[in-house]
């Protein structure tokens, strides 16, 4: 009987192992994916640079109103007009940029590193 209990008693140690280790993995739903934390909220005025891309992608603000643009992305962008305006330079990843729109038109942007990422700020 010893030689049962001391031959289970590792087996139970491992099973026990990964028993516990399953309660700190995140919530499943009972679809299977993993669960992950809403993404922050963007502040008014705010462009987000997620999944390569800018968020909204056209922006209407009052003149005087000042943009910002949050990488929220893994890798460098930049909010460049497309007429020269502004030039934020490379945001890094989980950096922000700001700009103050003084007059009133439409201005057209992208970035520099990756030109299919497009966007408008409308100022009235």
């Amino acid at each position: 009987m010893k030689k049962i209990l001391l031959l289970s008693l590792p087996v139970l140690a491992l099973v026990s192992l990964f028993v516990l280790s399953g309660c700190t993995k995140a919530s499943t739903s009972p679809y299977g994916a993993t669960s992950a934390p809403p993404p922050a909220l963007a502040q008014p005025n705010t462009v987000v640079i997620a999944n390569i891309a800018f968020g909204p992608a056209a922006l209407t603000v009052t003149a005087g109103t000042s943009v910002t643009w949050q990488n929220n992305d893994g890798i460098a962008h930049t909010s460049t007009s497309d007429t020269g305006v502004w030039d934020t330079g490379k945001i890094s990843p989980g950096a922000s940029k700001t700009v103050v729109f003084g007059t009133a038109g439409t201005f057209p942007y992208h970035c520099t590193v990756h030109p299919m990422m497009m966007g408008t700020i409308t100022v009235k």
